[in-house]
């Protein structure tokens, strides 16, 4: 009587043991010089993808670097050439100021053509030949004299050619106030008292001329109508001080600014 094949746990054991033997061909276990053709073709591939990565990434790095220099580079120029602006602009400034000082002071101070502009801005003394002119109020009714009264006296002095007026040592200048404040007459914002006495320097002729004007005709009137008295003295030699500083100088409206 043969056996069978074995079931039994012995059994079992040696068929897998024959399949593990022989689940390879023995080719495989032989020693090869070179690899497999397919193998080297995905390698190659592989390096040449790994490589091109490594190229591109370096290749943004450089590229990148240099952008960002640029523009760093841009906005140090920006910045340059707008403190070079400010720096030519506050130099015109400079220069412009430099300049308006030097007209001022060439009007205001004798030489260089500026004499007769500061004669006329009253910025300086003068002296010459010309008139005074005294007054003192009436007794009559009316007879006070009022700041319309001096006003219209240092017009018509203008008027018959003087070139300089002063009321009670006080040169007048354009921009001299000529009112009545409180009890008294106020020239330059100082108050003056009777007898106002007037000087003018001006032309030989300036008295004749100042009465034929109609200051002159008016002040007639005056003093026949209110007994106001008025008296024209020529003189060889006046000398007449310049317009006080705060009538010299000249107030510019600003702009304001705009609340945020």
């Amino acid at each position: 009587m043969t056996e069978g094949p074995r079931t039994g746990p012995q059994g079992a054991e040696s068929l897998l043991d024959r399949i593990w033997d022989t689940a390879l061909e023995d080719e495989y276990y032989a020693p090869h010089d070179r690899p497999p053709r397919r193998a080297r073709a995905l390698s190659a591939v592989t390096m040449l993808a790994f490589g091109l990565l490594i190229a591109t990434a370096a290749v943004q790095t450089r590229v990148g670097q240099p952008a960002s220099d640029l523009e760093r580079a841009a906005v140090i120029s920006d910045i340059d050439q707008r403190e070079d602006l400010v720096a030519s602009q506050r130099a015109r400034i400079e220069e412009l100021t430099a300049e308006v000082e030097g007209l001022r002071t060439e009007a205001a101070v004798p030489g260089a053509g500026g004499e007769q502009g500061a004669i006329a801005a009253a910025a300086m003394p003068v002296e010459g030949p010309g008139i005074t002119v005294t007054a003192t109020s009436g007794e009559g009714v009316g007879g006070e004299i009022t700041d319309q009264d001096l006003q219209l006296l240092a017009n018509g002095l203008w008027y018959a050619g003087a070139e300089a007026v002063s009321i009670n040592g006080q040169r007048l200048a354009s921009t001299t106030a000529i009112r009545w404040a409180g009890e008294s007459v106020t020239v330059n914002f100082r108050p003056i008292n009777e007898p106002y006495e007037i000087a003018a320097i001006g032309p030989a002729s300036l008295g004749e001329r100042l009465r034929a004007n109609p200051s002159g005709r008016h002040w007639d009137h005056r003093s026949a109508e209110s007994g106001v008295s008025w008296t024209i003295e020529e003189a060889e030699t006046l000398r007449l001080p310049a317009a006080p500083d705060t009538r010299l100088r000249l107030n510019q409206a600003t702009k304001l600014e705009e609340a945020p």
